[in-house]
């Protein structure tokens, strides 16, 4: 696993949450497994890539993508998607369960946080595999 790739419509949400996992001494812990925490346009990809090519990419190329809750709206959504491809061992996707209250509530945002350096951790160790989402905070 690389790391974790943030959805196109929470890019800005990746540099809080990293500067929280650093102020609770977790980003160490993350950097120490080599763990990066990247943006649609450092991986050269387009803001309205679909949601399938998206999770594909993630698969291939080892991202666990940081999502709010995309719906099911057609085939090719993340959930279809989920539901028709996903298997055992294949990286989860974790989703921001309330993206607006992790932007207004400090407390809330570090739960987040904790899980977040929780499950990458346990991911990289062979753990959370068993999930093709996973809620944060759980």
């Amino acid at each position: 696993m690389r790391g974790l790739l943030a959805d196109a419509n929470i890019q800005g949400h990746l540099a809080y949450l990293r500067r929280l996992l650093e102020s609770l001494d977790l980003w160490s812990v993350l950097t120490d497994q080599n763990l990066r925490f990247v943006t649609f346009p450092e991986l050269h990809l387009p803001p309205d890539l679909e949601d399938r090519p998206l999770w594909d990419h993630c698969q291939q190329h080892g991202w666990v993508l940081l999502t709010d809750n995309r719906n099911q709206e057609d085939a090719n959504s993340l959930q279809s998607t989920l539901s028709d491809s996903w298997a055992v061992g294949l990286l989860p996707v974790l989703t921001l369960a309330n993206k607006g209250l992790f932007e207004r509530d400090s407390d809330y945002a570090r739960r987040v946080a904790t899980d977040v350096a929780e499950l990458l951790f346990g991911i990289t160790q062979g753990e959370y595999c068993d999930q093709p989402r996973i809620y944060v905070p759980f």
